[in-house]
């Protein structure tokens, strides 16, 4: 007699099912680059732990003299760093490392975040995945889950680093805390972003735009003074900031963060359940019955692939820098008769008064040229995707098609950098002064689109790596100057130190010298992808 047949297990699969397989999948795949991350993250939290910091400011006058620069000499320290809390030496390196800490901790939570969320999606990974048993909700908290880990060991290690170099307990322990807020809050608004578009850029830049853009407004709030104290406490990096470790150590702001990151949380999930697989909860619009006569061409077809970022980029500089400028024009009255500041504006050949745009506005140079190096590297994006194949099955040659997608990057820098003078200009008062600083700016940023155009045509696979890792390592060149490091090392790892207006205009031979640069570097590229294999 056979035996009687087993009966069926009850199905017990839910929204979340699969998430700890899908977690160890993630760090899998991603072991290197997570770790990449997360030491360069605590190197920027813990760099100035120990000695480093009290060799520079080893007595109580120099510390004061330190205080006295953050607080009533050098604004661009409260717009970028944030206030100081008091001129203990643990307080003042929290001021220093506050805004790089948390804004690189973001920019990673947010990309890994997004990588195995939307971009998942776009490349069908995600419908492969969810054809075994895998709830609906699971790869969202499988990245969440990996990333909040990520930020949960960056606490530790921040607060180890400094317990180790014999700093308080509990101050160490609530900057640990900090800077693994910022990843978890930013990582929750990357979620959120992964739920309302269908592109991974735009998700990702999106978020990361929020949390740098809510940063800056709790530098506008800290710039105005006690009339603008109030912004500061609408923005999640206000409330980071105003725990003040070190100095009074005040817990309570973590409770705010902790509700905003449940709220973030919540809406992910509920954003999740509207939507379809692939689609976003903003659905883009139908297209037209018959394409436009500016689609006949591949410049054509660039511009529309990256018009949406474009206007993007533009409106928000706009919104940033206008109002920066009006109120940094009020801050500045009590700035302006400061004997440093009188020494940068001789360097600079401004005015005292308008120092303080001319250093926001080459600050600004660096997230214009992250956007004009992701906007080249979209030519490998469209390669590893299988759009470029299909493209280039038509009579259409590689240099032609790459060449579209260089031009609007080229354009971008050479747009934005004066849209950053002209809104500087009219809180200066002086248009021609600071369109000529932003303009002097746009061959430096070329030389890095170069770069990126030569990875993308000689690199092949590894050309994102070398385009990103050839910007970060020209913002680290800048961030040495800060500690102390030669300018000749900045000169020599940098086309940014040969712009800089504090050493002085550039003369007309260096700018020549860095667009024919940057014009050889895109030759370079360009003929280099017309000759080698695709998806090589």
């Amino acid at each position: 007699m056979s035996a009687p047949a087993a009966a069926p297990r009850a199905a017990t699969a839910g929204p979340l099912t699969g998430t700890g397989a899908l977690a160890r999948l993630l760090l899998r795949r991603d072991r290197v680059m997570l770790a990449v991350w997360l030491l360069l993250s605590w190197g920027v939290a813990g760099a100035r732990a120990g000695g480093t910091y009290e060799a520079l400011y080893p007595t109580a006058e120099a510390r004061q003299d330190r205080y006295d620069q953050v607080m009533s000499e050098v604004p661009m320290f409260l717009l970028f760093q944030g206030p100081a809390y008091g001129t203990d030496t643990n307080a003042l390196l929290v001021q220093e490392s506050f805004g790089a800490a948390t804004l690189l901790s973001a920019l990673g939570a947010v990309v890994f975040t997004v990588r195995h969320t939307r971009t998942d999606e776009q490349s069908g990974r995600r419908e492969l995945i969810g054809s075994t048993a895998v709830g609906r909700h699971a790869p969202t908290a499988a990245a969440l889950a990996v990333v909040s880990a990520g930020g949960a060991l960056l606490a530790a290690l921040t607060a180890a680093t400094m317990l180790a170099s014999g700093m308080p307990a509990a101050g160490s322990l609530l900057f640990g805390l900090v800077v693994g807020a910022a990843v978890w809050v930013s990582a929750a608004m990357a979620a959120v972003a992964a739920q309302l578009t269908a592109s991974p850029r735009a998700a990702a830049v999106g978020a990361f735009a929020l949390f740098a853009a809510l940063h800056f407004v709790r530098g506008v709030s800290d710039l105005g003074g006690p009339g603008l104290t109030w912004l500061g406490w609408l923005t999640p990096n206000g409330w980071l900031q105003r725990t003040r470790p070190f100095a009074g150590d005040h817990w309570w702001p973590l409770l705010l963060a902790a509700a905003l990151l449940a709220a973030l949380l919540w809406g992910a999930l509920a954003l999740s359940d509207r939507r379809d697989l692939g689609s976003g909860v903003l659905s883009a619009r139908p297209g037209r019955g018959t394409a436009p006569r500016t689609l006949s061409g591949p410049f054509g077809l660039a511009w529309r692939l990256h018009r949406g970022t474009a206007l993007a980029w533009l409106t928000g500089t706009a919104a940033i820098c206008l109002p920066t400028a009006l109120v940094g024009t009020a801050a500045m009255e009590q700035y302006a008769a400061g004997d440093r500041m009188a020494e940068w504006a001789a360097s600079a050949g401004a005015a005292p008064a308008d120092v303080l745009f001319v250093y926001i506005a080459f600050s600004t140079v660096f997230p214009i040229t992250l956007y004009t190096v992701q906007t080249v590297l979209r030519i490998r994006a469209e390669e590893a995707d299988g759009h470029a194949a299909l493209l280039l099955s038509a009579p259409l040659g590689r240099v032609r098609w790459a060449a579209g997608h260089l031009a609007v990057a080229l354009a971008a820098p050479a747009v934005l950098l004066p849209v950053v003078g002209l809104c500087f200009g009219a809180g200066a008062g002086d248009m021609a002064t600071m369109l000529a600083v932003t303009a002097r700016l746009v061959p430096a940023v070329w030389v890095m689109a170069g770069i990126a155009m030569a990875a993308c045509g000689l690199a092949g696979r590894a050309a994102p790596l070398i385009g990103y890792g050839a910007l970060a390592v020209a913002l680290t060149a800048e961030f040495g100057q800060h500690l102390g490091w030669p300018e000749r090392l900045f000169q020599a790892l940098s086309p940014f130190a040969h712009v800089l207006p504090f050493f002085g205009a550039p003369g007309p031979g260096t700018l020549l010298t860095l667009t024919a640069l940057a014009a050889a570097l895109c030759t370079v590229g360009l003929t280099a992808l017309n000759r080698r294999d695709l998806l090589t």
